[in-house]
């Protein structure tokens, strides 16, 4: 999933009414951790521990890490011309060998919908002229059924997370989604007339459509750390405000999804730096003047625990980076970028066999950790670039290998059990 530019996203939020100033940790009432007991449930058929997953379509399946629980692959591109159900023959091959080869490896596959930005080759982000086009709403729900319909046939349990990053552009621009111009039912798809024009209908109409034809799979909502229109990191804003009013967004959807997805971000920490030329990519590990006496990790933990007590859903953390600091391999140069994400929660499990860090992700409703690439350039945790070993004693892997035996490590010494 690639981000629009701050320029596009800031003149939209002009626009829209969406741009909010201030109101930084210098500003904004300090609020305690949620210490209330996470009563929320693992949806049933997933693992009932914490797990972790990686990307990757079914051509790199000799490259996978066998240990992880959870397999994922974007289904995108323009649904009038190259959309995910011409990329094998016949209509929808895919999906459907995606299903039965993950499940085959004894993993829970996970879609991520995403098919309304690159919809008539607009590649708007976010998708506004493609969600008031009629006849593109019109080929989506068209779309998003045959894509039930084949989970359905599988049978088994089937995860799709549903357009990243949309809810996130609807609440920041009008916060009621009644205001937000979807063509649902004036797309005159026969399944979604009843249901009103806006985001509201959106959502109840992907939900009605799941459970008259796939009730074996789970829907995810994407909850964005910006939503607000301040950024929960970025601007080291408050995390518990910050949830209620994502939380708050959701619930007036009344649309039941059945799990929340979110990201730390989309690209290493390396490639902003290298490539974007950002400056302090590198999320935070200790909390100090600076940052609120917040670190990065605990600030977006905190934010994920009060998400999940509002709205009683288990959480599942996406596309994170691959990259680290302590291989060779990752020295900055393209695919072998550094970030901090995987080593934060892994090198503890790996060096001390303490799960400590994992636990508390745990505690705010976490259950998955799934790796992969937000840019093609990106470090992966397999040899993308083709250009083996180029760190001693590592491994081929574009990682030098760290994620694949980190997480090797954690499944040998035992998950951490969830309720």
């Amino acid at each position: 999933m690639k981000h629009s530019s701050f320029l596009i996203l800031f003149l939209l939020l002009v626009t829209f009414g969406g741009c909010k100033k201030g109101n930084g940790i210098n500003e904004e009432i300090e609020e305690t951790e949620d210490t209330s007991i996470d009563t929320s449930r693992v949806p049933f058929g997933l693992p009932k521990r914490i797990a972790f997953g990686t990307e990757g379509d079914i051509s790199q399946s000799t490259s996978y890490i066998k240990e992880t629980d959870y397999q994922y692959q974007y289904l995108a591109g323009d649904i009038f011309s190259n959309g995910w159900t011409t990329w094998n023959s016949p209509t929808g091959d895919f999906a459907k060998r995606f299903l039965v080869q993950i499940g085959n490896s004894g993993k829970i596959p996970v879609f991520t919908y995403y098919n309304l930005v690159p919809a008539k080759m607009r590649n708007q982000d976010p998708a506004l002229a493609n969600l008031a086009d009629a006849e593109v709403m019109n080929k989506y729900f068209e779309d998003w059924k045959l894509l039930l319909q084949i989970c359905s046939n599988y049978g088994k349990k089937v995860i799709i997370h549903v357009e990243p990053d949309l809810l996130g552009y609807m609440q920041m621009f009008k916060n009621d989604p009644t205001k937000s111009v979807i063509r649902v039912s004036e797309s005159n798809y026969s399944d979604v007339k009843s249901f009103t024009n806006d985001a509201k209908g959106f959502a109840q109409a992907i939900v009605s459509m799941r459970n008259t034809y796939a009730p074996n799979v789970l829907l995810g909502w994407h909850a964005s750390q910006w939503a607000t229109g301040y950024d929960v990191i970025k601007g080291k804003h408050n995390p518990e405000q910050l949830a209620v009013e994502t939380a708050a967004y959701y619930k007036s959807l009344n649309a039941r999804f059945d799990i929340i997805f979110s990201e730390f971000t989309d690209r290493d920490a390396g490639y902003e730096q290298v490539v974007n030329g950002k400056t302090n990519a590198a999320w935070s590990t200790e909390g100090n003047a600076e940052n609120g006496n917040l670190s990065d990790f605990e600030r977006f933990r905190r934010f994920l625990k009060k998400l999940n007590r509002q709205t009683g859903q288990k959480i599942i953390l996406w596309q994170i980076p691959v990259g680290n600091s302590l291989t060779n391999t990752c020295n900055n140069s393209r695919g072998h970028f550094k970030d901090n994400k995987a080593e934060y929660f892994l090198q503890p499990v790996a060096e001390r066999a303490n799960l400590d860090k994992l636990k508390q992700y745990g505690d705010a409703g976490v259950i998955a950790f799934l790796f992969g690439r937000g840019a093609h350039d990106c470090t992966s945790f397999m040899d993308t670039k083709g250009d083996g070993i180029t760190g001693t004693n590592e491994t081929s892997d574009d990682d030098g290998g760290y994620l694949r035996k980190s997480v090797k490590a954690y499944y040998q010494q035992g998950a951490v059990i969830l309720q």
